[in-house]
């Protein structure tokens, strides 16, 4: 369950989501800097940021999405905390814009509406 909390650290809603599907991923944001000396060596340095970004995706109904679309306008671009399905506590923002929900088909019989996919791109840092 993923759970994503804002404003941070005064938080005023919370939302709760399903475990993200298959493929979610997880990189290190670094900088690599290459320079030369007044010889022609080359010398490269990268600098770790600390910060890591995570590729969430997301199929939910209908109500579920409507419900994360409502909270993305309200908090788009505030701090917030993102508990992982590992149980990890993360502080930082979403950093893809637009938001894109996708409808690909309907949803069970007897479940509801449509279903949506969406991916989330989070930037932060793990606490």
């Amino acid at each position: 369950m993923i759970q994503l909390s804002a404003p941070y650290p005064l938080i005023v809603t919370t939302i709760q989501m399903p475990n993200p599907q298959w493929g979610d991923s997880e990189s290190v944001m670094a900088e690599v800097q290459s320079k030369r000396a007044m010889d022609g060596t080359l010398y490269t340095y990268v600098r770790n940021k600390g910060r890591r970004k995570l590729l969430l995706s997301f199929r939910l109904t209908r109500l579920k999405g409507m419900e994360l679309r409502n909270f993305l306008k309200s908090y788009m671009s505030e701090r917030m905390k993102l508990v992982d399905h590992l149980d990890r506590v993360w502080l930082g923002y979403l950093s893809n814009n637009p938001f894109e929900f996708d409808t690909p088909g309907k949803g069970a019989p007897g479940g509801g509406s449509e279903l949506q996919n969406i991916e989330l791109q989070f930037e932060g840092e793990l606490q």
